[in-house]
C-alpha cells in the first residue's frame, strides 16, 4: 500500500482527533448534555474541517461524527443500531454539511488564490511598463525588452521578432542567458498574418502577436510560460507599445538632428556669408583703386590700400582656420600632443599672438612666480587662451584692463581671463559656447565674427579632458575659467616673473 505523505496524513488525522476530543469531552468531562448540543458541537468540527482541510477530511469527519454520535449518545447507547429515523436525518445532515461547506470553502480559497495571482500579475505588468517608460534610449529599450519580460515573469525564454524590409521576421531582441528557441518560421508567419495566438505544444512555446491597435507589428515567442492568455495578451501589448515608442523616439531623434542640422547650416551660411562678403568687398575696393590708371596715388595711399588688403586677408585666413578647426573638433580629430612646458610660456605666446588686438588695452598677469612645469599641448591651450583674450578685447572698452590668471592646485591647472566689459546676461551664459552664437542682448550688441571662437575653445579643452566655463555679473565684466588635469614636475631653473603688459 502506498504510504500517504505526512501532510495528507495530518489532514485526515486532525479531524478524527477533533471528533474524538468532542466525544470524550461530553462523555467523560461534561456529562448530562442533550443530544442536540453534542450534534451541534460535532457539526462545528465538520465545518472547521471543511473550511481548512477540504472535502475528503470533511467527509471522514462527518462519518466519524455520525458513528461516535450514534454509538455514545443515541439509544441504545453502546451499539451502532439506529432505531429512530431522525438519526438517519442527522447522519445525512452531517454528510451534506461536510460537502457543502467544503465546496464553499474550496471556492473561496480558489477565488482568493486567483485574486492574489491577478494582483501579482498586475504588479508585474506595472513593473514592466515602468521599466519601458523610464528607458529613454530607443536602442536600449528594444535590446532589453526580452530580458525585462523574462525576468519579470520568470519565463524560460522570450524572443521578439519583427519584419525587415523584405517582410521576413527576424529576431530583434533575445533575453540573454536563456535557452535559444528554434522558432518555427511557419508559425511565426501564421501568427503575423492572422494576428492570433498559437501554441507549439511540442516545444512548449507560445507565439503571441504584437499589435498596435489592429496592426500587427511583430511576434513574441515565450517558453516555460505558466501565464494565462489574458496576461500574455497584456505583455504582448506592452512589448508592442515599447517597440512603437522606440521607433517613434528614433524617428523623433532623427527629425531633431535634421532640424538642428538645418539650423546650423542656416547659421553657418548667414554668419560666413557676412564675414566673407565684408573682407572681400574691402579687398576688391582696394584692388580696384590700385588698378585705376586714371588716378595717381601717392605712396601713403598705396600703403594704406596694402594694409587694408593685408588685414582683410588675415581676417579671411582666420575665418577659414576656424571653420577647419571646428570641422576637426566635430570629427574627433583633435589629438593633443602633450609636452612639458610652463604657464609663463603659454602666457607669453598668448601675448605675442594677441599684440594687435590688445594694443588699446592693458593686460595684467596674475601668476605665481614658481609654478611647476605641466605636461600639456601648449600650442592648443595657448590658442584657446588667445581666443578668450581676443574676445575680451572685442567687448571691453578701450584702455580697460584684461587680467590673465594662472594657478595649479594638485594636478589641476586653472587659467582665468577677466575683462571689464559690460558682462554677459545671465540668460546667455549657458549659450556662449554654442556654435555660431553671438550675444544679442545687453549694452553691447552683435560684434563682428562667426560665433565659433568659444565653441572651438570648448572643443579643444574637452579634448584635453578639461572644462571651460564663464561667470559674469551684468555691468562688471566677464571671467572665463579653464580647468585642465595635468601632470606636474618641478621647474629645473628659475624663470623670470612676468609683469604687467601695456
Amino acid at each position: 500500500m502506498k504510504r500517504l505523505p505526512l501532510q495528507k496524513m495530518l489532514d485526515y488525522l486532525g479531524p478524527l482527533a477533533g471528533v474524538g476530543a468532542v466525544t470524550l469531552c461530553y462523555k467523560l468531562l461534561i456529562t448530562g448534555v442533550n443530544a442536540t448540543t453534542v450534534a451541534l458541537s460535532l457539526l462545528l468540527v465538520i465545518l472547521l474541517t471543511a473550511a481548512y482541510r477540504g472535502i475528503g477530511p470533511a467527509i471522514l469527519a462527518a462519518v466519524a461524527s455520525m458513528l461516535g454520535f450514534n454509538f455514545f449518545f443515541l439509544e441504545p447507547v453502546g451499539t451502532f443500531t439506529i432505531h429512530d429515523p431522525q438519526n438517519w436525518v442527522a447522519l445525512f445532515a452531517f454528510l451534506l454539511t461536510a460537502i457543502v461547506a467544503s465546496q464553499l470553502s474550496s471556492a473561496a480559497r480558489r477565488r482568493a488564490r486567483e485574486a492574489e495571482e491577478s494582483h501579482e500579475q498586475v504588479w508585474k505588468l506595472y513593473q514592466l511598463s515602468r521599466a519601458i517608460i523610464i528607458t529613454p534610449d530607443p536602442e536600449t529599450a528594444v535590446s532589453t525588452i526580452s530580458k525585462q519580460v523574462r525576468e519579470t515573469f520568470n519565463l524560460g525564454s522570450c524572443e521578439v521578432c519583427v519584419p525587415d524590409e523584405s517582410g521576413r521576421l527576424h529576431r530583434t531582441a533575445v533575453a540573454p542567458d536563456a535557452a535559444q528557441v528554434n522558432a518555427s518560421e511557419i508559425l511565426l508567419q501564421e501568427v503575423f498574418q492572422s494576428g492570433e495566438m498559437r501554441v507549439d505544444a511540442g516545444h512548449d512555446a507560445i507565439y503571441a502577436p504584437l499589435k498596435v491597435g489592429v496592426r500587427v507589428t511583430g511576434v513574441m515567442v515565450l517558453t516555460g510560460s505558466p501565464l494565462k492568455g489574458g496576461t500574455i495578451d497584456a505583455i504582448s501589448g506592452l512589448v508592442a507599445l515599447a517597440l512603437e515608442r522606440a521607433r517613434f523616439l528614433k524617428e523623433l531623434s532623427r527629425t531633431e538632428a535634421l532640424r538642428q542640422s538645418d539650423q546650423l547650416k542656416s547659421a553657418l551660411l548667414a554668419s560666413v556669408s557676412h564675414d566673407l562678403r565684408t573682407p572681400l568687398t574691402s579687398i576688391r575696393a582696394a584692388v580696384d583703386n590700385l588698378l585705376e590708371r586714371s588716378l595717381n596715388w601717392d605712396q601713403e595711399a598705396i600703403r594704406e590700400f596694402h594694409l587694408i588688403i593685408s588685414e582683410e586677408v588675415n581676417r579671411l585666413t582666420r575665418l577659414v582656420q576656424n571653420l577647419l578647426e571646428m570641422a576637426r573638433i566635430e570629427a574627433g580629430a583633435v589629438q593633443p600632443v602633450k609636452e612639458w612646458g610652463t604657464v609663463s610660456e603659454i602666457f607669453s605666446n598668448v601675448l605675442d599672438r594677441c599684440a594687435a588686438d590688445v594694443s588699446n588695452h592693458r593686460v595684467r598677469i596674475e601668476c605665481e612666480e614658481e609654478l611647476p612645469m605641466v605636461r600639456i599641448d601648449s600650442r592648443l591651450v595657448a590658442s584657446v587662451v588667445a581666443n578668450l583674450v581676443e574676445n575680451a578685447a572685442k567687448y571691453a572698452p578701450a584702455q580697460s584692463t584684461i587680467t590673465l590668471q594662472g594657478g595649479i592646485d594638485g594636478h589641476t591647472l586653472t587659467i582665468g581671463v577677466q575683462d571689464q566689459g559690460p558682462g554677459i546676461p545671465a540668460n546667455e551664459l549657458s549659450r556662449v559656447f554654442d556654435k555660431f552664437y553671438r550675444g544679442e542682448s545687453g549694452p553691447v550688441k552683435r560684434r563682428d565674427g562667426t560665433g565659433m571662437g568659444l565653441a572651438i575653445a570648448r572643443g579643444i579643452i574637452e579634448a584635453h579632458g578639461g572644462n571651460i566655463s564663464a561667470e559674469s555679473t551684468a555691468g562688471n565684466g566677464a571671467t572665463f575659467f579653464i580647468s585642465l588635469p595635468v601632470e606636474t614636475k618641478a621647474v629645473s631653473k628659475t624663470l623670470a616673473p612676468i609683469g604687467d603688459e601695456g
